[in-house]
C-alpha cells in the first residue's frame, strides 16, 4: 500500500504531465475573436491553416457546409437528359417524326389529308386562332402570300401537324410506337405537338407571335441566306470576319453567322446583303463554296432576331405544358429537350437568334440504330429537304426513311 506521501507525489507528477494533443482539435475549438483578432492583429497565431481564415469570416456556415458536403461526397444531383429510355421496344419498331421547316411550302399543302377529319379538325382549329381561312391558304396560296413569313410559319406547322394526323389514321402504330420527334427550325412546334408537350391551339398561337416578331426583324436591314459548303481547308471563320468589316466599314448592320448545321460540311449562313454578296464574290479565296440564296425574306437564327426572342418567351406564358410522350429534340442544344418546362420555354424562345443545330440532331438519330437495324423514320409534312438531309448523313439510315406528304 502506498505512503500518503508517495501517494501525494505521484498525484504531482500526473497534473504536470501534459496530455497529448490530437491533430484538428484545436481548429474546431477556435471562436470567432480568435479569428477575428487573426484577421486584424497579424502576430497573433492560430493553429490551424491561414488560408481557411477567411471562409469563417466571409462565408455563413451553410455555404462552408455545402461546399464541405460536395468535397466529401461529390455532386449526387443527376443532370435532367430529358431522354426516355424505350429499350422495351424493338429497334425496327421505333418511329422518328420529322417535321419541315420555312422553305417547305408550296401551293396545295394539305389536299391530300384534308378528306381524314382528324387533319381537317387541325385546320379548323387554326383558322379559329389565326383568324383567317388556313386552308384556303396552303390550297390556294398565292404563291407570293404563303411565301411570306407572317402566314408561311403557322402555314408549314398546320400543315405538318394535319399530315401527323393523318398518318396516326393509317396506321395506328404510328401513335404507340413513337420514341422521338424532331422538327427543323419552326417545325419544332409540331414536334413539341406529336410529343403532347403543347397542345396545338397553344403551339399555333405561339407561331403566330413567332412570325409577327421575326418579320419585324426582318425589316431592320436587308438581308437573307445561303447555303455554303465547306472542308477541312476551308476559312469559314475569317470570311465571315472579314465580310462583317466590310459592312461596319459601308456604316450597315455587320451580321454574318451560321445560321443553320445542316449535315457535315453543309452551312446556312445568315447576313446582310453586303456580307452575302462577299462571300459570293470571295469563294476561292477562303476555299468555300457557296451553292445557292434561301427564298428568304431575312437573316433567321442569327443576332438580327435578338428582339423577337423575349416575344416568343412571353407568349409562353399562361400556356399549359406537359411531360413529353417521346423524345423531343432541340434545335437551340441538338440534343433531347430537357423535361423541365422552363428549359423547354428557354430553348424554344432562343432557338429564334441561334442556329439550327440539325446535323447534331441527325448523329443522335443515326446512333439509335443496332447492329445496322434502324428505327423508321417519318419527315411528315410538305417537302423532302429532311430526306435528302438524312441521306447524306447515313445511306443506311435512309432505306427505312418514308415521306408522307400533305
Amino acid at each position: 500500500m502506498l505512503s500518503p506521501l508517495r501517494l501525494s507525489r505521484l498525484s504531482v507528477r500526473l497534473v504536470r504531465r501534459k496530455p497529448p494533443v490530437e491533430k484538428g482539435i484545436l481548429d474546431e475549438g477556435v471562436t470567432f475573436s480568435d479569428v477575428h483578432n487573426v484577421i486584424l492583429t497579424p502576430t497573433t497565431r492560430l493553429p490551424y491553416p491561414e488560408e481557411e481564415l477567411r471562409d469563417h469570416l466571409e462565408k455563413t456556415s451553410s455555404e462552408i457546409m455545402k461546399e464541405r458536403n460536395k468535397q466529401r461526397y461529390g455532386t449526387r444531383k443527376k443532370k435532367d437528359s430529358g431522354l426516355i429510355d424505350f429499350s422495351h421496344l424493338p429497334i425496327e419498331d421505333h418511329v422518328v417524326a420529322l417535321f419541315p421547316g420555312q422553305g417547305a411550302q408550296f401551293v396545295g399543302m394539305g389536299q391530300k389529308v384534308v378528306e381524314v377529319p382528324a387533319a381537317k379538325r387541325i385546320f379548323d382549329e387554326a383558322s379559329e386562332v389565326l383568324g383567317y381561312d388556313m386552308l384556303k391558304v396552303c390550297l390556294e396560296g398565292p404563291k407570293q402570300k404563303l411565301e411570306q413569313t407572317l402566314y408561311c410559319q403557322p402555314a408549314v406547322v398546320t400543315s405538318s401537324v394535319a399530315a401527323f394526323e393523318a398518318l396516326k389514321a393509317s396506321d395506328p402504330s404510328i401513335e404507340e410506337n413513337l420514341t422521338d420527334a424532331a422538327g427543323f427550325s419552326v417545325g419544332e412546334y409540331a414536334a413539341l405537338v406529336a410529343g403532347k408537350v403543347l397542345s396545338f391551339g397553344d403551339a399555333i398561337r405561339i407561331v403566330k407571335t413567332r412570325a409577327d416578331a421575326m418579320s419585324e426583324c426582318g425589316k431592320l436591314v436587308k438581308s437573307g441566306m445561303v447555303t455554303v459548303r465547306v472542308k477541312a481547308a476551308s476559312k469559314l471563320d475569317k470570311a465571315m470576319t472579314d465580310a462583317r468589316k466590310v459592312a461596319i466599314e459601308k456604316r450597315e448592320l455587320d451580321i454574318c453567322e451560321v445560321a443553320n448545321y445542316l449535315y457535315c460540311g453543309v452551312r446556312v449562313i445568315g447576313g446582310s446583303e453586303t456580307c452575302l454578296k462577299f462571300l459570293e464574290d470571295n469563294q476561292d479565296k477562303y476555299n468555300i463554296q457557296v451553292l445557292k440564296r434561301l427564298a428568304v425574306s431575312a437573316a433567321f437564327h442569327t443576332r438580327q432576331m435578338e428582339s423577337a426572342v423575349d416575344k416568343v418567351a412571353q407568349a409562353f406564358q399562361n400556356v399549359e405544358m406537359h411531360r413529353s410522350v417521346c423524345n423531343v429534340y432541340s434545335n437551340y442544344t441538338g440534343k433531347v429537350m430537357s423535361s423541365k418546362k422552363g428549359d423547354v420555354r428557354g430553348a424554344v424562345a432562343k432557338q429564334v437568334n441561334s442556329p439550327v443545330r440539325w446535323e447534331q440532331i441527325q448523329q443522335f438519330l443515326f446512333r439509335k440504330h443496332q447492329n445496322e437495324v434502324f428505327p423508321r423514320f417519318y419527315e411528315v409534312g410538305p417537302g423532302r429537304q429532311l430526306g435528302a438531309m438524312l441521306f447524306q448523313t447515313s445511306k443506311k439510315m435512309h432505306k427505312n426513311y418514308t415521306h408522307f406528304s400533305c
